[in-house]
């Protein structure tokens, strides 16, 4: 249940006010393991990082190219 004070900006449970075309990409993933991780793997600016178990973007070195999003297969990455 969605909870407006317990809200991180997550994106995965569609309530909150987040647009798709933000100016820093937003990922907070853990369905894949990271080292099996198709962004991961397909990042050239190693941009997507693990952070505490879950796949995140940096935005200060993300590009926006899109890659990740191409291959993401559950389709949460966001650009």
């Amino acid at each position: 249940m969605y909870k407006s004070g317990n809200c991180t900006e997550c994106t995965t449970c569609g309530s909150c006010q987040q647009t798709p075309n933000v100016d820093t990409p937003i990922l907070f993933c853990m369905h894949c393991q990271p080292s099996e991780a198709p962004c991961l793997l397909a990042c050239s600016e190693n941009a997507i990082e693990v952070l505490g178990g879950a796949i995140t973007i940096n935005g200060e070195k993300c590009t926006k190219c899109g890659d990740c999003v191409e291959v993401c297969p559950i389709n949460v990455i966001k650009i």
